[in-house]
C-alpha cells in the first residue's frame, strides 16, 4: 500500500465498537497474504478509534509448543481481552471421511493392482529360467527381490493410511457468537477480524438488529457465504449496514515481519473461495 492509499483509508465506525479477532483465522492468513499481522500493531492501530471500547483476542493455546503459549501472552500484553482454550487432537481416519473416501479406494484398488502386476512378473522370470543360461539366475532373482520389496512397501502404505492422522481441532465458533451476544447491548459497530463464512449467520443477524458490521478478511479467505449476504442486505436495503474490507487496506499499520512457525496449522477458513479486492469501505458497500 502507497503512502498515499494509507492515508486515505479509515474506518467509519458509528458510535461505541467492538473488535473481535478470531487469531486461528487471522494469522492463516499470513502465507498467502507474504506478510503477518502483529498482535500488538493490530491492537494499537484498533486503539487509535475512539469509538473502540473493547477488543477481544480468541487464540487457541498448545501448551506444549511455545510460540502457542507465547501468542496468548503477547495478545495479554498488547491490552486484548483474551479468551483461549487448549486445542484438541481428534483422530481421523481418511478412509472413513466422505471427502477422502472414494480417492483412497481408488488408490487401493490401484495400489493392489500394482501388486498383482508385480507378482505375475516375479513369476514369469522364473518361468524364463529353463529357457536361459544359469549365468542370468542371479539377475532374475535380483529381479524378483525388487519386486518382493515393493510390494512389501505398498503393504506398509495401505496400512498407514488405514491409521487415523492427528487432526488439531479448536474452534471459538460457539465462544464468539456467545460473547457477541452478551455484549450486543453495549456495542453499534462491530469490526470482526474473520473470513470464515461459518459467522455469516450471526452477521446478518446483528445487521437485521440494526448493527454495523466490519468484516475484515483476506483475498482468497472469504466464506462464499458473504457473496450471497452482501446480495441479500442490497435487496433489503441494509448494505450501509455491512460492509467487507480486505486486509490489505491495513497493511502499513498492522503489518509484522516474521516468520510463520513450520507447524503451525492456518485457519479454517483456508479453503473458503476468494473475496472481491476493494479500494474502500465504501467501495465495498457499492459493489
Amino acid at each position: 500500500m502507497n503512502n498515499k492509499a494509507k492515508e486515505e483509508f479509515k474506518f467509519r465506525l458509528s458510535g461505541k465498537t467492538l473488535v473481535v479477532v478470531d487469531w486461528a483465522n487471522v494469522h492463516g492468513w499470513s502465507k498467502s497474504l507474504k506478510w503477518n499481522v502483529g498482535i500488538g500493531e493490530l491492537f494499537s492501530y484498533m486503539k487509535s478509534y475512539v469509538e473502540v471500547f473493547e477488543q477481544r483476542f480468541y487464540h487457541g493455546v498448545d501448551s506444549k509448543k511455545e510460540w502457542s503459549c507465547e501468542i496468548k501472552e503477547d495478545a495479554s500484553n498488547a491490552g486484548f481481552t483474551v479468551v483461549s482454550k487448549e486445542v484438541k487432537w481428534t483422530p481421523v481416519y481418511l478412509n472413513k471421511q466422505n471427502h477422502f473416501k472414494k480417492v483412497i479406494k481408488e488408490l487401493f484398488d490401484v495400489l493392489d493392482e500394482i501388486k498383482i502386476t508385480n507378482s505375475d512378473i516375479a513369476n514369469s522370470l522364473y518361468t524364463l529360467k529353463d529357457k536361459i543360461e544359469d549365468s542370468s539366475y542371479e539377475l532374475i532373482g535380483q529381479q524378483d527381490q525388487k519386486l518382493k520389496t515393493l510390494n512389501e512397501s505398498i503393504d506398509e502404505l495401505q496400512k498407514n493410511l488405514q491409521e487415523p492422522v492427528l487432526r488439531m481441532k479448536c474452534d471459538f465458533d460457539v465462544e464468539i457468537a456467545r460473547d457477541i451476544f452478551n455484549l450486543s447491548n453495549d456495542f453499534s459497530t462491530l469490526v470482526l477480524f474473520s473470513g470464515d463464512g461459518d459467522y455469516s449467520a450471526l452477521v446478518e443477524d446483528l445487521v437485521l438488529k440494526g448493527k454495523k458490521i466490519i468484516v475484515v478478511f483476506a483475498p482468497g479467505h472469504k466464506g462464499k457465504e458473504y457473496e450471497l449476504l452482501v446480495e441479500e442486505m442490497k435487496k433489503k436495503g441494509l448494505s450501509y449496514k455491512l460492509f467487507m474490507c480486505t486486509v490489505e487496506h491495513l497493511k502499513g499499520d498492522i503489518a509484522l515481519e516474521t516468520t510463520i512457525p513450520p507447524d503451525f496449522s492456518g485457519g479454517r477458513d483456508k479453503d473458503n473461495v476468494a473475496g472481491l479486492d476493494t479500494k474502500s469501505q465504501e467501495s465495498v458497500d457499492n459493489e
